[in-house]
């Protein structure tokens, strides 16, 4: 049987433009092979195209190329490419084109989720080494390294190539406390590490990366705003929000050079609340699921275009771009190929999808949004995952019509037309929670709410004082932010039936509740006198700071609260009413009570 084996074809060609084909035939049988080369373009209509050699004869082993050029006078549409060769029977080998009109291109953002949980304990030991087995290890085809370093390497292959990363904050900082000596691993050398930090901020300053910004964790802020609201913390919640915010963006300046304008939602787990939340702090444009918008309300067309996101009652605003599910979803979960053919054959039906969007949305993006390492990795190593995106960021770049973009990059031309004012909360997960909940994880939640109201309750002991260490990572209240963050990161709330992550989410929560009890401890209640109808507190502070206090009294028939500031390493003597009756004197910060006084009816 002779094999057939096409040159240089592209998987888009422009209707009515002319192009030079080449396929080589070879004869690999011991004995001549007489037959007619020929070559066949198949469209859905009746319209074809033929080119048809004169018979020839190949000797044994003997390998021939042939070589033309055709006008594609063909309609618009998908088309099978033949390659053949008719000897007593006709050997062809098939492949898919996509005729495409003439007119503006469509854009394409491929946007990459790289993150790693923070995977040390409070003593600085690694749980997990995954942000350097995924620098180092991998198993790719004609790539070496781990996910984080062939997606760099595919930049360098594919120079024209243009895309969106989120590398998480907390994926950065491992490894930059790694490089300064303060995490160790053995899965990476600290060249691997600064190499792979030098390529990605080289493709930052020169444009063909764009970084998100996040969450310092990977805080799943949809899910907690509902959980907060049912403990009355949601406020708190957008202030460790929006430290955490501000930190995460803070780390990805610092160590890529560049502040982010837009935000990586994480689990793409959405809530409404987000909108005032990212706007104040100078977010300007987010990526959420198709899911999201089906069940969006406003003036809404298709998913191929930004949209302005107005939250009615506070007047905030955010632009969301809607990832193509079935594109991204196929990146993500069917990139499991045979072989290097294989691999490319997919990529090139891929690219066939994205010229048909193309045909509808002239002048729009598509929006390909997934985990940066998974689609290579799980359930295990994918050889030719990194192969297949390599082809088709190849093949747009034949096509003259499939352009990549970042987010950043068509917003400037192609600023919102159509406002929604209502997102659906939910994730990418059909718009639910069911990854995080259930079970031991919601023992595991709860857990985390009286977590945080401690934490609520020391932010709000140290009042005016509370701003300013927030901005001090040498700061309890810094320290004790922290720690919750990581204790509240979803990653291990996905795995919470693993015994070991749960140890993991405890171990960072008791280390919150540690920090908040130590500030809270800070403050002393005694009573210096009793008078028929007042009690004298006493309140002493031994914080650094100016302790914030409410006192409440209960008695019978009567009721008061007072605030109280306490100086910084002061005390301050108080007089209360409490009326000759029994009474209960609490002094508390935010909704936690630090002392609590039953006091008899006087005689």
């Amino acid at each position: 049987m002779t094999k057939i084996q096409p040159g240089s074809l592209s998987a888009v060609y422009i209707k009515g433009s002319k192009h030079k084909f080449s396929f080589t035939v070879e004869n690999d049988k011991d004995q001549p092979a007489k037959g007619t080369p020929f070559f066949h373009i198949k469209t859905h209509t009746k319209q074809q195209v033929y080119v048809v050699y004169d018979p020839i004869t190949l000797a044994p082993h003997e390998k021939r190329t042939f070589e033309f050029e055709v006008k594609l006078d063909l309609p618009v549409g998908e088309a099978t490419a033949s390659f053949c060769f008719e000897e007593e029977s006709t050997n062809c080998l098939e492949k898919p084109i996509y005729i495409a009109s003439e007119g503006p291109p469509i854009y394409v953002s491929f946007v990459w989720h790289h993150h790693q949980a923070p995977q040390f304990y409070p003593d600085g030991k690694l749980k997990d080494e995954w942000a350097f087995i995924h620098v180092a290890k991998g198993d790719f085809y004609s790539y070496e390294g781990g996910p984080y370093k062939v997606h760099m390497l595919l930049h360098k292959k594919q120079p024209g190539f243009i895309d969106v990363d989120h590398f998480s904050p907390s994926l950065l900082e491992q490894w930059q406390l790694f490089l300064e000596g303060k995490l160790d691993s053995k899965a990476a050398s600290r060249e691997d590490i600064k190499a792979l930090l030098d390529s990605i901020r080289e493709g930052v300053s020169q444009g063909k990366i764009e970084p998100l910004g996040s969450v310092y964790a990977h805080t799943v802020q949809g899910l907690l705003f509902r959980k907060a609201k049912q403990y009355g913390l949601e406020d708190f919640l957008r202030k460790l929000l929006s430290w955490e915010i501000t930190v995460g963006l803070g780390i990805v300046e610092e160590v890529l050079g560049t502040r982010p304008r837009g935000m990586w939602t994480p689990e793409m787990f959405w809530h409404m609340e987000l909108v005032g939340l990212y706007s104040s702090l100078g977010i300007d444009y987010t990526v959420l699921c198709e899911q999201h918008f089906i069940k969006s309300g406003g003036d809404k067309e298709d998913i191929y275009q930004p949209y302005l996101v107005r939250d009615s009652y506070t007047g905030s605003q955010i632009v969301v771009f809607f990832r193509d599910l079935a594109l991204s979803n196929w990146v993500s979960f069917h990139v499991d190929f045979r072989d290097p053919e294989d691999a490319d054959n997919a990529a090139r039906r891929f690219v066939i999808e994205l010229a048909k969007r193309r045909e509808q949305h002239p002048g729009g993006i598509v929006v390909i949004a997934l985990d940066g390492e998974n689609w290579m990795i799980m359930p295990s190593y994918r050889k030719y995952a990194p192969f297949f995106l390599e082809r088709i960021v190849e093949y747009m770049g034949q096509s003259n019509i499939l352009v990549p973009t970042t987010l950043s990059g068509y917003l400037a031309k192609n600023p919102p037309k159509r406002t929604l004012n209502y997102l659906p909360t939910g994730s990418w997960i059909e718009l639910t929670d069911r990854q995080w909940t259930g079970g031991v994880k919601d023992e595991l939640w709860k857990e985390a709410m009286e977590t945080m109201l401690l934490a609520e309750a020391a932010y709000q002991l140290l009042g005016k004082d509370s701003e300013k260490m927030l901005k001090d990572p040498s700061s309890p209240l810094y320290s004790l932010f922290k720690a919750l963050a990581i204790g509240l990161d979803s990653d291990f709330y996905w795995y919470g039936d693993d015994k070991r992550e749960q140890e993991f989410i405890k171990a960072w929560l008791a280390e919150a509740r540690k920090i908040a009890k130590s500030i809270l401890e800070t403050v002393e209640v005694k009573i210096s006198e009793r008078t028929n109808s007042h009690v004298f507190l006493e309140l002493i502070n031994r914080n650094q700071a100016t302790a914030t206090l409410s006192v409440a009294v209960q008695a019978e028939g009567y009721s008061s609260q007072i605030h109280v500031s306490v100086a910084p390493n002061a005390s301050s003597r108080i007089p209360v009413y409490v009326s000759s009756d029994s009474a209960t004197i609490r002094v508390s910060a935010g909704k936690v009570t630090i002392t609590e006084l039953k006091l008899a009816k006087t005689k």
